[in-house]
């Protein structure tokens, strides 16, 4: 197994120059707090090409806000539209922590990213959240179809956006009222599951820890962590068969790494078409981290490119 970055590993050494430790068990608003100044400091230029545009959908489950950012070039049409989901465990991120993630997957995949900012726990409860995720992204395929009945759709998302991503195509699939062409799920977390080879190992990360996932879960799930529900654990779903193409990426120094995995397989088991990639020498997180490592940039760019694609592919 590949040893991390070496411009990452210095990274992570700085960081503790310049933050204090987190309490034992901290407040939502304190890890979100963290979290906002990890990404302001890693923050690159947007792409010169890339426009962006805020917009309001009034949804059953409640009020929520989306960015559109546009990179299309315009050398071919229909244009892919890509619905994503912030990660940052349920719990931390929003519209603005991932906005360079998806102004530059909409240039290097030349697409619509349509970035979805979901309620987050624990003020909103695991169904409102899951709820919010399909509402919108139902509303923002009707919307694209109605301009353009060609254009392929995609979910996508990052750790805990990967989950909802993943639910999100379950929950079309069963209720049948989009088409979805891919699911791209970056490093996802998809059961909470910490006995992993891959949990043991990266315990203490780098960057994310077990510790760190189970608090999340908690304020994700609570009590609910066992239930039956694939709302809950993608894996849980009765059957996989007849969900749409994915594409997942892993990182090989994440404790998520195995669960990324196994997903994999378990799409493969049930006929799905899975393309997957693993970055050996990178940790959770790493779309956020561009700024500190070329081989991070160089990974970024790779999986963006591949997901404009694999959508393409889709309309072949």
């Amino acid at each position: 197994m590949s040893a991390l970055d070496p411009d990452l590993a210095a990274y992570f050494a700085s960081l503790g120059t310049l933050f204090p430790p987190l309490p034992a068990d901290p407040t939502p608003l304190e890890r979100r707090a963290r979290y906002w100044a990890l990404v302001g400091l890693g923050r690159t230029p947007l792409p010169s090409s890339v426009t962006m545009n805020d917009v309001q959908l009034d949804l059953a489950s409640g009020k929520v806000g989306v960015r559109l950012f546009y990179g299309h070039d315009g050398a071919d049409e229909p244009v892919p539209t890509i619905i994503y989901f912030h990660g940052g465990g349920w719990v931390v991120g929003d519209a603005d922590t991932h906005t360079v993630t998806c102004a530059r997957l909409a240039h290097e995949a030349n697409a619509l990213v349509v970035s979805v900012d979901y309620p987050l726990a624990p003020e909103a409860h695991w169904r409102t959240i899951t709820d919010a995720c399909f509402e919108a992204a139902s509303a923002i395929a009707a919307d694209r179809v109605a301009q353009d009945a060609g254009a392929p759709i995609a979910l996508a998302g990052d750790s805990a956006g990967a989950h909802l991503a993943a639910v999100t195509a379950l929950r079309a699939r069963d209720e049948g009222n989009f088409h979805i062409a891919l699911q791209a799920l970056l490093y996802p977390t998809v059961a909470p599951d910490f006995d992993t080879p891959s949990y043991s190992e990266f315990a203490a990360g780098p960057g994310l820890t077990r510790t760190d996932m189970q608090w999340y879960w908690r304020h994700f799930a609570g009590d609910d962590q066992a239930a039956n529900d694939y709302r809950i654990a993608p894996t849980r779903a009765a059957s996989h068969a007849g969900l749409p193409p994915a594409y997942v990426v892993t990182a090989g120094r994440d404790p998520l790494r195995d669960e990324g995995r196994s997903y994999v397989r378990q799409l493969r088991g049930a006929g799905i078409e899975v393309a997957h990639d693993e970055f050996d020498s990178l940790p959770h997180g790493f779309l956020r981290m561009a700024k500190y490592s070329a081989a991070t940039d160089a990974a970024i760019a790779r999986l963006n490119r591949r997901i404009g694609e694999l959508l393409r592919a889709s309309r072949s």
